[in-house]
């Protein structure tokens, strides 16, 4: 079975975590030791982290979908102003996926800075520290290029190529699509967030 990595600094060297009372014993003590099992508290909840990172000590959830981003038509709206709620969506995106959301955008081609550089100035001040969390994505032709099928997801985004759709189609995951449509519906990053709670 393949390693686990990090999320945060790429790391192999994780283990699971394990949540409730668990009897100390000699075998735990040594497992604790070795670092092939970490302690999680003995409430465990929806969305609890499931693995421990023994480097960088970042608890994180293998099960969290990939989060896809576009910038213009989604965080920004097509005046390239920032779309109703951008900020609030992007805090409740990185709050519930910190490790996981991804650029998927003309303005990131395997670097993060660029889309970055973009939204600075764009959207309010206070957003900007969530968007250094954000992770870049690298493709060529179809954005589906950047997406990794293994993994749950959800994308984001104002337009969708045939190219686009047939590779989703494909692979089983029309619905993982999200079509943002801040025209139609200025509050629509209101309504994804509050969608996304329930």
């Amino acid at each position: 079975m393949p390693k686990i990595t990090c999320p945060n600094c790429a790391s192999s060297n994780t283990c699971r975590i394990m949540y409730g009372m668990p009897s100390y014993t000699p075998e735990l003590e040594q497992k604790l030791e070795a670092g092939k099992v970490h302690l999680g508290g003995c409430i465990i909840e929806v969305g609890s982290p499931n693995r421990h990172c023994n480097d960088c000590e970042l608890d994180f959830d293998t099960n969290a979908p990939n989060i896809y981003l576009d910038i213009d038509g989604v965080l920004l709206a097509n005046d390239l102003t920032p779309a109703n709620y951008a900020k609030e969506f992007l805090a409740t995106v990185l709050e519930r996926y910190p490790h996981t959301t991804y650029w998927l955008t003309t303005h990131c081609d395997g670097d993060a800075t660029t889309a970055f550089l973009y939204l600075v100035g764009r959207i309010p001040q206070e957003a900007v520290p969530f968007l250094e969390k954000i992770q870049p994505t690298k493709w060529k032709l179809w954005k589906t290029e950047g997406i990794d099928f293994s993994k749950d997801f959800l994308w984001l985004d104002d337009t969708q190529f045939e190219g686009e759709k047939n590779a989703l189609i494909e692979k089983g995951a029309l619905d993982k699509f999200i079509l943002i449509d801040l025209k139609a519906n200025p509050n629509q990053l209101l309504d994804v967030m509050n969608s996304k709670a329930e």
